[in-house]
Parts: structure tokens; sequence; C-alpha cells
């Protein structure tokens, strides 16, 4: 059994794969990133997992909190080499060539997303063909949460993947306190259905408004501009704690749902790198 965790500013998540690759299990562990300490994390470990993982994945955008989570998986369960998701590291091997030109500023979680995207909809966009003539796609993976995360992997002439980068937005909850910590006058509302028209007929229904058809408008507009960057149609995955809302309003923008798609991006990057596969690494 693997475990993968994906750390976040304000939450952790993690999943359980079987040796063959399946995900077995996905959860959160209930703490805080940035001020749990090592016992802490330990605690939330034990009681999130079992049964004993064999092997350890992790991406994580709080450098702290993703020693302590090594340091809880080395000391609890004898992990001692948890494999790392980094975009910088010179031995990494990964499933697609890296054009983004500050490799040491991409976010592990950024990375993983690209990765899964890529591996699943793009290199293998059509598992029923045969492998020599199944035609690579290129993918934008939109991981839609406190920040709008946009990825972009282009499908090369010889079916190869290039990671171009992306976009990177506020996300709705991120402008609702922004809204309401710096304008005197504007509270913080609750974010759930549409209102019944964009034209507010109250401060609420205004904010709402702004917020809800905003967040829908910004992601359209986005993918739009990325497709036309791109050489192809590509395939447009979503995953993140909005995405389900912005797939229910952009069915035709956005075919594809992955609910799990950073935790599968670093399982994927983890058995890569463990198989010493001929992925390849190149900055543009």
């Amino acid at each position: 059994m693997d475990i993968v965790l994906d750390i976040g500013n304000s939450a952790v998540k993690g999943a359980l794969f079987a040796q063959g690759g399946e995900l077995e299990r996905a959860f959160r562990l209930d703490l805080t990133p940035a001020s749990a300490s090592r016992a802490d994390w330990q605690q939330a470990l034990r009681d999130a997992v079992t049964p004993t993982p064999e092997r350890a994945g992790v991406s994580s955008v709080v450098p702290a909190a993703a020693e302590h989570a090594r340091a809880a998986l080395r000391e609890g369960w004898g992990l001692t080499d948890a494999f790392a998701v980094r975009a910088d590291a010179k031995d990494v091997h990964l499933p697609f060539k890296l054009g983004y030109r500050t490799p040491a500023t991409l976010g592990a979680d950024r990375l993983a997303a690209a990765a899964a995207a890529w591996l699943r909809y793009g290199k293998d966009n059509d598992p029923g063909k045969d492998h020599d003539s199944r035609a690579a796609r290129s993918v934008v993976a939109l991981d839609a949460g406190t920040a709008l995360t946009y990825e972009v992997v282009r499908a090369d002439a010889e079916g190869g993947g290039v990671y171009e980068g992306g976009a990177i937005a506020p996300g709705p909850a991120l402008l609702r306190r922004t809204l309401a910590s710096d304008a005197a006058q504007l509270p913080s509302v609750p974010l759930g259905a549409l209102p019944p028209s964009p034209i507010g007929s109250s401060t609420q229904n205004a904010l709402q408004s702004g917020l809800l058809y905003g967040l829908i408008d910004s992601a359209d507009g986005m993918i739009r501009r990325l497709a036309d960057a791109l050489p192809d149609a590509p395939v447009v995955v979503a995953t993140g704690g909005w995405s389900y809302f912005l797939r229910e309003h952009l069915p035709d923008r956005i075919p594809q749902h992955a609910p799990h798609l950073v935790l599968r991006g670093v399982h994927a990057l983890m058995r890569l790198n463990e198989r010493g596969s001929a992925g390849e690494r190149e900055r543009g």
C-alpha cells in the first residue's frame, strides 16, 4: 500500500493506493499545516491511515509542514525515503518536458496536477486504441480552490508533452475575504447557489452575483484563451472544491472532472521515479 499527501496552506489531503496503482481511499487530516507540530502529524496519520503503508509520496507548498510530515512518516512507519514532488530537482523524472522558465518557483501541487492530467487525458487520451495509433492531445488542468490554477501541457509533434505553465487567479472565497477585510461597508456573504439574477437587488445579492457569476465568467474566458494559445483543442479537466460548481455551469467548456487529480499526480510521479523511467526533464 502506498500513501500520498498533498499539503496545502490550509488543509492536508491524502490517499492510499494499491500496488497496482488503484486509488483505494482518499482522506483529509484533521490538522492545520502551518501550525501543526510533529506530534500532531504523527497522531493525525495514525488516526487516518490503516493498514501500514509501504511507500510514501509528498506534495507540499508549506516547507516546514513537509518536514514534519516526512518525519512522522519516518518515525511512525519507518518510511525513510518518502518521495518529494519538486520541479527543480535534477534527479526527478517527469512525464513531459519542462518548458517553465522558473522551475524553482513552480508549486508541487501544480506540477502534480499537470502530470496526472497529461498521463490520463493527454498522453493516453484514448485508452481503447493501440498505443502506436493513439494521438496525444494537449491538456488544461484547472484546480478550483482557494486559488484558480490552470496548468497547460502542450502535445508536441512527436506525441510527447511540454509543460508550458499556466495561470493563477484568486478563487471566490479569497475574493470574499479580501472584500470583507478591505472594504468597511461590505459584509462577508455566504457562497452557494447562484443568485436568481446577475443584477443583485441587495448588497448581499450583489456580492454573491459578482463572486459567483464572476467565477464562471473568469474560468470560461481563461480556458478559452489558453485553448486559443495551443496548436490543438485541449482536454480540460477540473479538480478542487469549486470544480463541481464550475462543471455544472460550464459543462461544454469542462468535459472532465477528477476530484483527486493532485493526489493521483503525486502517486504517478512517485511510481515513475521509483521505476527509474526515462521520463524527460528539460528547461526551456
